[in-house]
């Protein structure tokens, strides 16, 4: 048997830590004397001990992690898991690469060289929409923010409007615009399939007037939206670049989505401009 303070030397974790796992149940010791409180365990619990730090470590909960070593979970349920993690982490890395090549574009530009985009961007005018909508809340702007809400919203969309009578697509527009009430942290996303004019509102859409804008500055991003941040900026850039000004909510044209996979995905970016 080994004390806690043993234990947790061995383990490589603070004896906090192990009080704290026995608190919610998730390593026991193998004895608790009955009159001093103090806590032992036996040599085979590092095993448990290991495998909680490993899932840890790949960013499982604690609730999760339990499950998983008390074996609640079958191999068909923690590959899911697994794999379901896999794709968070590669998602997020996807993030953090468009990020830091954000970041070291800055840089350059602090060092001196021109505020250069990659992007080819085309100045036009954008017509007047008339759409069926449907409208979210999200944390804020950027990918991270409005992916998770507003694929789900869309489908949502896509649902109430098939349910009314109405097929969407095969064009969508999303639109988002910054919430002045309360703390000013959040944002409206908007989902918005074009449709005709005789659609009526119907139960989870309203139908509304998208404006046209005499001068836009798009561009065309090709593949995954978690990598959409990169598009933007850069065509931030080339406003900027150009001696133009930002005149409006920006816009996302989806020209190639669902049912696709997003590899395969085409949208335009269309961020209304005037000549500074």
């Amino acid at each position: 048997m080994f004390s806690i303070g043993e234990f947790a030397s061995i383990g490589q974790v603070s004896v906090r830590m192990l009080r704290h796992y026995d608190d919610i149940g998730l390593l026991p010791p193998a004895r608790v004397d009955p009159h001093s409180g103090y806590r032992s365990y036996k040599g085979r619990q590092f095993a448990v001990l290991g495998a909680i730090l490993a899932y840890k470590d790949l960013g499982f909960r604690l609730d999760e992690v339990a499950r998983i070593v008390q074996g609640e979970v079958d191999d068909l349920a923690l590959h899911t898991m697994l794999t379901s993690r896999r794709t968070e982490l590669a998602r997020q890395l996807d993030l953090d690469s468009a990020r830091l090549g954000r970041l070291d574009m800055r840089l350059r530009h602090l060092e001196g060289a021109p505020l250069m985009s990659t992007i080819t961007t085309e100045l036009k005018p954008l017509p007047a929409q008339h759409v069926a909508q449907a409208c979210a809340v999200v944390p804020g702007f950027g990918p991270e923010n409005i992916t998770p809400i507003i694929g789900p919203l869309f489908g949502r969309l896509a649902r109430d409007l098939v349910a009314a009578g109405v097929r969407p697509g095969p064009r969508s527009l999303a639109m988002y615009e910054a919430i002045e009430s309360g703390d000013g942290e959040g944002a409206r996303a908007y989902a918005a399939f074009l449709v005709d004019a005789d659609v009526e509102p119907g139960i989870g859409f309203a139908i509304a007037d998208v404006p046209g804008a005499a001068l836009a500055a798009t561009t065309v991003h090709y593949g995954s939206m978690d990598t959409i941040g990169t598009s933007w900026e850069a065509l931030h850039a080339w406003i900027e670049e150009n001696n133009y000004e930002l005149a409006g909510v920006c816009r996302e044209l989806y020209i190639v989505s669902e049912p696709e996979p997003q590899e395969n995905w085409v949208t335009e970016l269309q961020q209304p401009v005037i000549r500074a």
